[in-house]
């Protein structure tokens, strides 16, 4: 048995790899769809296996989890074994601040949002751990104390330098903005090109499973290229290529329809837009369809690139 399986949505993956990691460190075995998954693998079977062969299940909460129509079963499966939470199968760790309903109200979470690195370290090691958790240091005495301390040092005591509420930096300058570095560049990169792979191989299962008329075909042919496509009837009616890369720089993402499948050959690139924060946008995108005209082409998240690409891929569907 594996110790944790990993619930989260594309948006999360970040968190997923950071919380992965760090109980990996601590000794536990971990399943994570981003490391654990790998090219040719059926991702629905893979995800029901993990669920099933894991003693406990991490949700990475965020508002996008709790949007996510796929990861439900991931969390409903854990709950199921353990309703009443006594043997702690389902940890929900919040990464973003939220506001879980329903079933979710009833489980104690791990709230590491907002904090540093090892604050967050510390709240998940904690909250993983199944005993009590009794401070190691005996609690300050919370009663009034009459006594009178002498004591030489003229300055303030320590209590009463707690007690001095130090005007928070943000009111005294303008928030100082940091250019995403190289770094951060590719990481953004290769985030939304995976969240765009795993969205056309979950999509492309789902059509298959409800239009008997409908196969597909999902090729992973590097770590950075996959080429996906859809037959109606037998007939191919939707093909394309997603890889990173591009005819004027590296840190694009190039989409080809049809079946030339050059690298020098693109139908839309997505390169990384300027300002402070990451964004992607579209190149090729002139605003005469009706899939453009939902996102904004020069701003685009990861999801939104995602889905930008996946409504290029099924845009000949329309004909049927």
């Amino acid at each position: 048995m594996t110790d944790f399986f990993i619930s989260y949505t594309n948006a999360d993956t970040d968190w997923a790899q950071w919380i992965s990691y760090v109980l990996e460190e601590e000794g536990f075995t971990v399943i994570v769809q981003v490391w654990d998954f790998r090219p040719g693998s059926n991702f629905v079977l893979e995800m029901q296996k993990a669920a099933a062969k894991a003693k406990r299940t991490v949700m990475v909460l965020s508002p996008d989890y709790l949007r996510s129509q796929f990861a439900s079963p991931e969390w409903a499966a854990a709950f199921g074994q353990d309703p009443q939470g006594q043997e702690m199968k389902l940890v929900p760790v919040m990464v973003r601040n939220c506001n879980p309903s329903g079933l979710f109200k009833s489980i104690v979470q791990i709230r590491i949002a907002g904090m540093d690195e090892g604050a967050a370290r510390q709240a998940l090691v904690d909250g993983i751990n199944r005993n009590r958790a009794k401070p190691t240091a005996r609690p300050r005495f919370p009663g009034a104390t009459t006594q009178v301390q002498h004591r030489d040092f003229p300055g303030p005591s320590a209590e009463a330098a707690k007690s001095v509420v130090a005007l928070p930096v943000t009111t005294l300058i303008p928030s100082l903005k940091r250019a995403p570095t190289d770094v951060d560049k590719r990481h953004f990169l290769k985030n939304g090109f995976m969240t765009i792979k795993n969205l056309f191989e979950t999509n492309l299962d789902a059509v298959s499973q409800q239009e008997p008329r409908i196969q597909t075909d999902f090729q992973v042919t590097t770590a950075t290229d996959f080429r996906a496509e859809l037959f109606v009837d037998g007939k191919s009616t939707c093909i394309g290529r997603v890889w990173i890369g591009g005819l004027y720089s590296e840190n694009g993402i190039a989409y080809s329809e049809g079946r030339n499948m050059s690298n020098n050959s693109y139908n839309e690139i997505l390169s990384l837009s300027q300002g402070d924060d990451l964004r992607f946008q579209a190149a090729m995108s002139m605003g005469s369809f009706a899939h453009e005209k939902k996102f904004d082409m020069q701003r685009l998240s990861a999801d939104a690139a995602a889905e930008y690409l996946w409504q290029r891929f099924v845009w000949p569907l329309r004909r049927y």
